[in-house]
């Protein structure tokens, strides 16, 4: 609640958003966002202006009237003050407070202690507002509730878990052709595949930069200079030692898969 509120004013605010939720659920939001106005002590009781926005939008409830069963013990006196809200077209307008006729001229509502808030029911019955009895537990605070207990050995929770996936499979299983193969130095008789492989790579390049220009509509100077940052690349000597690897790949795959 806004701290622009007496104490008074916050607590009483508090239990009237919750005796008035069906009535006015926008209560509480209007309250927080709204300034004190005038103040007055009636003799027999207090009326405290509330100004809300007029820009702030009204919600479906358009309730007009004093509404409420808030009541407080407030500033020694016997009996309880009850407090109500006055709505218009479902807005907040004022927090009046009635004394029933206790002569309440020497209160400061500002600074006077107050205790006991609390609403009525249908039979009249008083109901203490408290906020933490109300609020639900949080579906969050069950995943804290929890006994930690010392392992046993040889529970499921203590096995060592051994991870099968892909990468462990690969490091753990005999080294295969192709890891041998790279393995192997270059012969020198590859070169001619080398040109091979070259050869199909840069008559893909041009394949997809004149599908690019052609329908993709791609300037012809980026496809140009796209292709010297590859040439460039392939010239490098990493580039062409394993450009070397893959042709010997792809032809011992290929003598394997069409016997001569």
């Amino acid at each position: 609640m806004s701290p622009r509120f007496t104490r008074l004013e916050r607590e009483v605010m508090a239990a009237m958003a919750h005796d008035l939720r069906h009535v006015a659920p926008d209560l509480a939001g209007q309250f927080e966002e709204s300034l004190p106005g005038t103040r007055r002590n009636t003799g027999s009781g207090l009326f405290s202006e509330v100004i809300v926005s007029s820009r702030r939008p009204l919600s479906d409830e358009r309730a007009t009237g004093r509404f409420g069963t808030v009541h407080a013990m407030v500033g020694g006196l016997p009996d309880p003050i009850a407090f109500q809200v006055e709505l218009r077209n479902g807005r907040l307008l004022a927090l009046p407070g009635d004394a029933y006729g206790q002569d309440t001229r020497a209160i400061d509502f500002t600074q006077t202690p107050f205790e006991q808030v609390f609403t009525l029911n249908d039979q009249g019955e008083s109901i203490a507002f408290d906020p933490a009895a109300l609020m639900k537990p949080s579906p969050l605070l069950a995943l804290h509730q929890h006994q930690d207990r010392e392992p046993v050995e040889g529970s499921p929770g203590t096995r060592p878990l051994v991870n099968r996936g892909p990468l462990e499979r690969l490091q753990e299983d005999p080294a295969s052709d192709l890891d041998a193969m790279l393995r192997e130095p270059l012969d020198p008789h590859s070169t001619p595949q080398l040109k091979s492989l070259l050869t199909g790579i840069w008559l893909a390049v041009a394949v997809a930069g004149l599908l690019a220009v052609i329908l993709f509509r791609v300037s012809f100077i980026f496809v140009v200079v796209a292709a010297i940052w590859l040439g460039a690349i392939l010239r490098k000597p990493a580039a062409r030692t394993a450009l070397t690897h893959a042709a010997k790949a792809l032809s011992t795959k290929k003598a394997r898969a069409f016997p001569s």
